[in-house]
């Protein structure tokens, strides 16, 4: 049987000025819950670029629109789950960019993809447009736990 328990459950407005204060209690509840600094980093960059995604794209900057962050750690494992209320879109479409050559936009999905060990798009709940998944594992404080360092 499976441990899963709630770091982080949050509802907030999708404005750009609300992810200042959303980065900081997700590095906060990654930290109690002993999540090195360098990881705690890293998943505090993709859930900003996540939330930047929905912001602009879903939401297409349009006011009234909600969030919904949760962060769930599983014996090893850091779930973070987003769930806005925008119409639903097209996981196919939600692909990075080429690298090169190097343009402005598109990077977040890069980013998100890097820094995590998996990112998806899976059945949102009843009600809600989409449903964004990343995942990381967690095995002590002092681990990079990204691909980058099992490489």
């Amino acid at each position: 049987m499976q441990n899963k328990d709630a770091l982080l459950t949050l509802q907030f407005e999708a404005y750009p000025h609300n992810l200042k204060e959303v980065r900081g209690l997700v590095c906060q509840h990654l930290k109690a819950a002993d999540f090195g600094r360098e990881v705690a980093d890293e998943v505090v960059l993709a859930v900003d670029e996540a939330c930047q995604n929905i912001i602009r794209h879903a939401y297409q900057s349009e006011q009234g629109g909600l969030i919904d962050l949760a962060l769930y750690l599983t014996n090893n494992t850091l779930s973070v789950e987003l769930v806005d209320y925008a119409q639903p879109c097209n996981p196919d479409c939600c692909v990075p960019k080429p690298r090169e050559p190097l343009q402005p936009g598109g990077l977040g999905l890069h980013f998100m993809n890097e820094l995590m060990d998996s990112v998806s798009y899976e059945k949102p709940p009843a009600g809600a447009g989409n449903r964004l998944v990343m995942t990381k594992t967690h095995n002590n404080k002092n681990s990079g736990n990204n691909k980058r360092n099992n490489e």
